[in-house]
């Protein structure tokens, strides 16, 4: 019956009086936990506004470079320039280039194909950490202000009440009772005005912060498979030039002793000695005459 009196007396009182009123019924515990409320609740509007501008903008150019993407003819030949803002998209496709790089010009075997994917793999899967990380910026804020706003309205109602009913003498009444308690109220009424913006706005930023890091897990997914596939041709075609370069060794090889040896085999006929009139007499001449 009292809870009901007093009901009715703040709201009769609350056509006629301000806002002003209810905070100059607060002590200075009061005023201060009030104050820490307002403060909460400008940082929790200004988080989820920015959180929500930076969620669209990254999705934007996540779906912008993965258009880009379907037209690039092999991802392992892009070059993404060193302190340029990349996407998360972008991120991940410079992570995997930058592991298959490292392999650039070894692969020749499967095996060698093998052992640059879990290159390749790790360095998407950290690429993926990171870009989690920064999807869930600003998220403990708001789930703080959440589960933390109505808890410290309700400390400063407490402390406000406790006040009020200690203040109380033994012929106390409705009218010196209402506005301690209603001015104690006040803080409730603020930590509710934190809690329940950032509420709704905490679950609509984790719902798209979790379909964007699903898209980013899948994306990661194809990105590894078309890079494999990318790989296997590469390692094809280097194998077969090294076949090609070995075939034209060995066919050098075989044709270079062939070349080097002598024109003919038996030793050459000796010169025939030259007469006094310059001509050439066979051997033997110079005896027979």
């Amino acid at each position: 019956m009292m809870s009901v009196l007093l009901t009715l007396s703040i709201l009769a009182e609350a056509e006629t009086k301000g806002t002003l009123w209810y905070f100059q019924q607060m002590d200075s515990v009061g005023l201060a936990v009030a104050g820490v409320l307002l403060v909460c609740s400008f940082i929790g509007w200004g988080a989820m506004i920015q959180k929500w501008g930076d969620v669209q903008e990254l999705r934007r150019r996540n779906l912008a470079f993965e258009r880009r993407l379907r037209d690039e003819p092999a991802v392992v030949a892009l070059n993404f320039p060193r302190g340029a803002s990349l996407a998360p998209y972008e991120y991940l496709v410079a992570e995997a280039v930058s592991a298959v790089q490292r392999h650039k010009g070894r692969l020749l075997r499967q095996s060698d194909v093998t052992l640059c994917m879990g290159h390749v793999e790790n360095a998407v899967q950290r690429g993926v950490s990171r870009t989690m990380v920064k999807y869930e910026d600003k998220m403990v804020l708001l789930s703080s202000l959440v589960s933390g706003g109505p808890f410290l309205g309700l400390l400063g109602t407490v402390w406000g009440v406790m006040l009020t009913f200690g203040a109380l003498t033994e012929k106390a009444s409705i009218s010196q009772l209402a506005p301690g308690v209603s001015g104690a109220l006040v803080t409730t009424t603020l930590g509710l005005l934190v809690a329940i913006p950032a509420t709704f706005g905490y679950n609509y930023l984790l719902t798209r912060v979790k379909l964007m890091t699903t898209e980013l897990e899948n994306f990661a997914s194809a990105l590894a498979d078309r890079v494999e596939l990318e790989l296997e041709g590469e390692a094809r075609r280097n194998f077969a030039q090294h076949q090609e370069r070995e075939a034209l060794r060995r066919a050098a090889a075989t044709v270079q002793p062939a070349a080097s040896a002598p024109a003919a085999a038996v030793s050459p006929s000796p010169q025939a000695p030259a007469t006094d009139d310059g001509s050439f007499s066979p051997p033997g001449w110079e005896d027979a005459q």
